[in-house]
Order: C-alpha cells, then structure tokens, then sequence
C-alpha cells in the first residue's frame, strides 16, 4: 500500500483515505470502513484485498449501497466467479493472470467414476454433495449414488475450465521442476532413474529452465529468479443475456518499450457502462 500511495503521489493523484481490515476485527470496524466509502466523494476505490476479506465489504455495502463506485481491483477476488453476483461492482477493471488452457485438463476432470472418487475423501466430498446422495451408503437421509450420476452434466467451477488462470501457474511450475530434476538425471543419451540429487541442484537447473509449455506459455526465470511477466486487463461487463462476467480487455506486457505495454484489444465498460474515463472529486471529511 505504501509504495502505491508513493506512487499516486508521484502522478498527481489524490487519495481522500487509505483503510485497512481483516474480517478477524470486530464488525463495527467493518461498517466503520462501509460507511467512510458511504461518505466519501470520490469514486474510484483501488483494493488490496483477500477474497474473503472484499467478500465482508461487499455484503455489508450491499445493506445500504453507496453512489456507484469504480472499482480497481486485485486479481484474488476480480477473476472469482462468486463474486459476480455483486452488481455493484458492474465495470470493475483490473489485472489477473493471462487465461489459458490446459490441455487434456478437462477431459481428465471428466473422467472421474464414483470408484476413483470413493479413493479420496475430498472427491467424496465433492461427489455427494453435486449429486447429493451418498457413495457410502444411506447417511443422513442422503440416497445412494447409484452409478447414473453423470459428471459431464455438471455446471459448476470443478467443470468449467474456461477460466484457467492461476491454475496455469501450477502447470508450469510442475513442468519446470521436471524440467530441472530432468537436467539434473540426464545427460544427452541416458537418464538415471535411480540417481541421488540435492534441493540445491535442482535449483540450479531451474535457473536455466526455458521451455515452451503444450498450452504455448513460455517458461524462463531471469537473473533474480522471477519468471517472464504479463497480465490480462479484465473489465467486468454485462453480456447479453443480462449476466455480468469477466472480459479480458487488454494485456500488460513488461517486455515492451516504456509508456507501450498496455494495449487495449476492446472497448472497457466503466461504472454505469460509461465507455469514457469518470472524474472522481476528492474532498477530507
């Protein structure tokens, strides 16, 4: 937080407040927060928050909403789907990890029968409670699976990979350590199954992983071990049917010259489907 207001500061832009909660605080902390975004005149409201965090503000803004607010958001609560049912937050815009696709990920999630579900109890978990029955038998007035629940049917987040994004970090990571213990076993016409290697050298070859994955993301780390950067630009728009979603507007890219790396694709809806940038007075209260 402190390095953005040093940086508004730097741009000419005014903050009226700056707030901080954690939902472990008393409620009257939150509506203390609710009400200084009641009061307040400017409009445009920067989050540094956790999704459960934003979740408590929300709801308690919900009760008496404020003037419509643009909301800038981080990416832990602007790319979650629960979160759309927030009108409120209509024209939301911010930056979250690049949407991918990987491949055969959901043809694997499909294929999962009650028997492989049985082996895990969280797959249990989550098979009783889409189908609500029991593969255990009969528990809590819950039926039995019988076999003719189909999962291809489902419309929940375990199905839908449309919106894959930190869970593209995952994949590449997993095919970067691979990468790494793969440099560390094999040399150029054999690979040692059975060889003994230490954390330290699979760091070493992490360092020099560079690889393109099978979705078309690109796997490197520079010399301060960070891996190659860029974001969407995500604005949450109504679609046709009424619903609000996430639209990927733009892209970041730090490889690009100063002044360059953000390119916008499509047209960005603000707050109210205004399609210019609002001004937003400031006034201490």
């Amino acid at each position: 937080m402190a390095a953005f207001l040093k940086a508004a500061k730097e741009e000419g832009i005014c903050v009226e407040y700056s707030e901080v909660y954690y939902r472990t605080q008393p409620r009257s902390k939150l509506e203390r927060v609710a009400n200084v975004i009641r009061r307040s005149t400017a409009r445009v409201i920067v989050t540094f928050l956790h999704e459960g965090e934003f979740r408590f503000l929300l709801d308690e803004l919900t009760r008496q909403p404020p003037p419509p607010i643009q909301w800038i958001g981080n990416d832990a609560w602007l790319i979650d789907p629960e979160f759309l049912r927030f009108n409120m937050c209509a024209g939301a815009i911010g930056f979250g990890f690049p949407r991918s696709v990987i491949p055969g990920l959901r043809e694997f999630l499909l294929d999962l029968s009650p028997e492989q579900a049985l082996k895990s109890p969280l797959l249990t978990e989550f098979w009783e409670s889409s189908f609500s029955c029991s593969l255990k038998g009969s528990s809590e007035g819950a039926r039995e699976c019988d076999g003719s629940e189909d999962i291809r049917a489902l419309q929940n987040p375990y199905t839908d990979t449309s919106q894959l994004r930190a869970t593209n970090l995952v994949y590449k990571a997993t095919y970067a350590i691979a990468h790494a213990i793969h440099g560390v076993i094999c040399n150029d016409t054999q690979c040692d199954k059975s060889a003994k290697f230490t954390p330290w050298q699979i760091l070493t070859q992490l360092k020099r992983v560079n690889f393109t994955a099978k979705n078309g993301f690109q796997v490197s780390f520079d010399s301060n071990g960070d891996p190659v950067a860029g974001y969407d630009l995500i604005n949450w728009q109504f679609k046709e049917n009424g619903a609000l979603g996430f639209l990927t507007v733009g892209q970041y890219d730090p490889s690009k010259s100063r002044g360059q790396e953000i390119s916008i694709s499509r047209p960005i809806s603000w707050v109210g489907g205004q399609t210019e940038v609002q001004y937003s007075p400031v006034s201490s209260f």
